[in-house]
């Protein structure tokens, strides 16, 4: 809170310039604003249709032809519409130039304004991209076109114009799209239709040659035929096994002869032409084994019996074929048997079982034959089942495409000669009735922020480089060894003391005006400055107070004569001297003749009995007197210090108006002859280097500093309840009060004395 308060008392100390910075800036801000040329802005909108119904139509027959590089590019004339791409088709140059162009030889031909902004624009297309805008709303497929210019009907016919060119081009395009099109599925009709043909022959060739006709089927069917098979094989190879065990033992009854030679054996018996060779051969056999003995095997005899035997081999072998025994070799040797009984039923038994273990081996033989075959086929009818798949696949998705494109062509056909495009308007372009720029009120509330911005910169700017004593609490925070003594308002109120002798002091620039009565907050403050010297003076060793202050203008001759009249009415005998020879100011505020004063009575040139008048009860003045050439000269005189003395003894108080301590050494020096020095700051006067200085010179001059007066302080802000106190207790012994008259000088704590 202190911080703001703080603030508000520097716009409040800098108001007019603050306050002239505000009305500049609002002012430059407005005139700026009606001087601007206003700008209108007509605004239409455009629909897109989600999906190209051309592209689309292109893309199932770019699909279906199987693709390829023209192809690619055919999808790429017709391909889909983003709202972002077609925005930037509608800013295109091709675009603005055919609708500047329109504009200018239609409409606007015999407009010779209009007609040179569009001349303007086709030369400096970029111009009017800047005031065409195109944009599209989130979430939609529509496009926001707006324009801006001068002339409200030129933005709106741009609006429409750009419109109207974009949908007549969009369409042109799904003609050209359509045709193109067309034109591609014709090309690729043909080819699809040989591709069918080949799929066809193709699928037809496998069948012929792996003999197909259905292969689930037929899987089926050789699963089943194989388990059938294994059946067969299963029973023929018991049976097998029944008859070879039945061989084997009727083997064991023939004494474990071959079957082969007692099957011939018995055939032989039972025919007499072979018995009659047997025999034949026998003896042929004798002959030459008789030979042997005496011939060598090279002998002619034993040579032609072999040969006579092997005539007779080769006529059983003949024979033997011709017999029921088939393509068996003759074995060489037969067994003599009975042709009939129970051997002859063996025999019979025994061929028989032959013939049907030799019936069951075939058999089994033919029937794991056919198993192989069978498992051989099934094993290669997944291959056959997957290239009759792929051919199946091919043929059908070759016929599929062949339909697609017949009926795409037909809807191609049907697109092309449509009218309608990919976009409509939504909304029309209408007439702006207001302007989109200046916005007066706009602009001219933030002319206003700006110059209030302005004007609170510009006093804080100000205050901050003004180096004068702004408050008093500054004035604290600079002097903190120096006790307050009191602290003076400034005064609203002023009345004229009485002519003194019909005659009054001429007021010239910087003097005082003199106020009456006074026992409000005003009256009350020197009251309570010289209560806090009567403090400091409690055994009444305070005689003489110089009062001072860094520079002139601060107050210090009112502050004196206030304090002066402010002891005078405690029953004080107390003189005023002015010793500010420099610049009096004593004799303005009591409207006194200066004729004589302190310069002629230290001159020699009246007693101070004859200069000193009594303007008061107990109050008494000497004034300054005429100006001297050089002041410090008399204030540093042993007249001086004699006068000091002599009034410490006649007087109860000597109250000495010093110049200011930063102007000549006269009040260093007449506080050395005295028992104190109050020193007056008026903030907003007195600035810091001023207030350093003094101190410094009182510092060095080791002057005794009774304390500080702050005058001309806004007691508004630090004691509310006091200055209601004193102000009514005024108003209600204003009448009637004889007390007390305490001087103030409305134009010295204003600007000063």
């Amino acid at each position: 809170m202190d911080e703001i308060a703080q603030y508000w008392l520097v716009l409040k100390r800098r108001w007019l310039p603050a306050a002239l910075v505000f009305a500049l800036t609002t002012a430059v801000v407005t005139i700026w604003t009606y001087k601007q040329t206003e700008i209108f802005q007509a605004k239409g909108q455009v629909i897109l249709k989600k999906t190209n119904k051309t592209s689309a139509l292109l893309s199932s027959v770019t699909s279906a032809a199987g693709g390829g590089g023209a192809i690619g590019d055919l999808e790429g004339l017709t391909g889909s519409m983003p709202v972002n791409t077609q925005a930037e088709i509608l800013k295109s140059l091709t675009t603005i130039n055919g609708v500047l162009l329109e504009l200018r030889n239609g409409k606007y031909a015999n407009r010779p304004l209009e007609k040179k902004r569009l001349d303007k624009f086709v030369k400096k297309s970029d111009t009017f991209v800047q005031q065409l805008k195109v944009s599209s709303i989130k979430g939609t497929d529509i496009l926001d076109v707006s324009f801006q210019d001068p002339s409200r009907e030129l933005a709106r016919d741009v609006v429409e114009k750009l419109m109207e060119v974009y949908i007549r081009d969009d369409r042109k395009n799904q003609r050209l799209e359509a045709e193109a099109a067309r034109l591609f599925v014709s090309k690729e009709l043909p080819k699809i239709e040989n591709e069918v043909k080949t799929a066809e022959s193709d699928i037809r060739k496998f069948k012929e040659e792996y003999n197909v006709v259905d292969l689930p089927t037929e899987s089926v069917k050789a699963v089943e035929t194989i388990t059938s098979l294994n059946k067969e094989i299963t029973s023929a190879s018991a049976q097998l096994a029944a008859e070879t065990s039945r061989l084997e033992g009727l083997k064991a009854l023939f004494g474990g002869r071959d079957a082969q030679a007692t099957i011939q054996s018995g055939l032989v018996s039972e025919s007499p032409g072979l018995q009659k060779s047997l025999k034949e051969l026998q003896e042929i056999e004798a002959k030459i084994a008789t030979e042997k003995t005496r011939f060598s095997d090279n002998d002619p005899s034993i040579l032609n019996l072999k040969e006579k035997r092997q005539a007779l081999v080769e006529i059983l072998q003949k024979r033997f074929k011709q017999s029921l025994i088939g393509d068996k070799q003759f074995q060489g040797k037969l067994v003599e048997l009975q042709p009939s009984g129970i051997q002859g039923n063996l025999i019979a038994d025994y061929a028989k079982s032959e013939a049907q273990r030799t019936s069951l081996q075939k058999q089994i033989s033919a029937l794991v034959y056919v198993v192989d075959a069978y498992k051989q086929r099934m094993n290669a009818l997944p291959k056959l089942e997957q290239q009759q798949t792929a051919l199946g696949r091919k043929l059908e998705t070759t016929r599929t495409n062949y339909k697609t494109l017949l009926s795409k062509l037909q809807e191609i056909e049907i697109a092309e000669n449509q009218t309608l495009g990919n976009s409509r308007i939504q909304t029309h372009a209408e007439l702006p009735q207001e302007a989109l720029s200046p916005k007066k009120p706009q602009n001219i509330a933030i002319g206003g922020f700006l110059g209030l911005f302005l004007g609170a910169a510009t006093a804080f700017l100000l205050d901050g480089a003004d180096k004068r004593i702004k408050t008093s609490e500054e004035a604290r925070n600079l002097l903190p060894g120096y006790p307050i003594l009191g602290q003076i308002p400034v005064f609203e109120k002023a009345r004229q003391l009485p002519k003194l002798g019909g005659k009054s002091a001429a007021r010239t620039p910087g003097q005082l005006v003199l106020t009456g009565i006074n026992t409000g907050i005003d009256g009350e403050s020197f009251r309570m400055l010289q209560t806090n010297l009567q403090f400091l003076n409690a055994d009444d060793s305070l005689k003489v107070v110089v009062v001072s202050s860094s520079q002139s203008g601060e107050g210090k001759s009112t502050v004196a004569a206030n304090l002066a009249l402010a002891v005078a009415e405690l029953g004080k005998k107390v003189l005023l001297v002015d010793a500010d020879m420099r610049k009096p100011a004593q004799h303005l505020i009591w409207r006194q003749t200066n004729y004589e004063g302190l310069s002629n009575v230290l001159s020699g040139q009246c007693d101070r009995q004859t200069a000193t008048t009594e303007i008061q009860p107990n109050l008494f003045l000497l004034t300054a007197g005429v100006v001297p050439p050089n002041p410090v000269i008399l204030i540093d005189s042993v007249q001086m210090s004699t006068s000091i003395a002599q009034w410490s003894q006649e007087y109860d108080l000597v109250i000495i108006d010093a110049p200011p301590l930063t102007v000549a050494a006269d009040a260093a020096i007449l506080g050395t002859q005295a028992g104190g020095l109050v020193f007056v700051l008026r903030p907003g006067v007195a600035d810091k280097e001023s207030v350093d200085y003094a101190q410094e010179i009182l510092t060095q001059s080791k002057l005794k500093v009774l304390g500080m007066v702050l005058n001309g302080v806004d007691l508004d802000k630090q004691n509310r309840y006091n200055h209601y106190y004193y102000s009514s207790q005024a108003a209600r012994s204003e009448e009637g009060n004889s007390g007390s008259k305490l001087l103030t000088g409305t134009a010295t704590n204003r600007i000063g004395r």
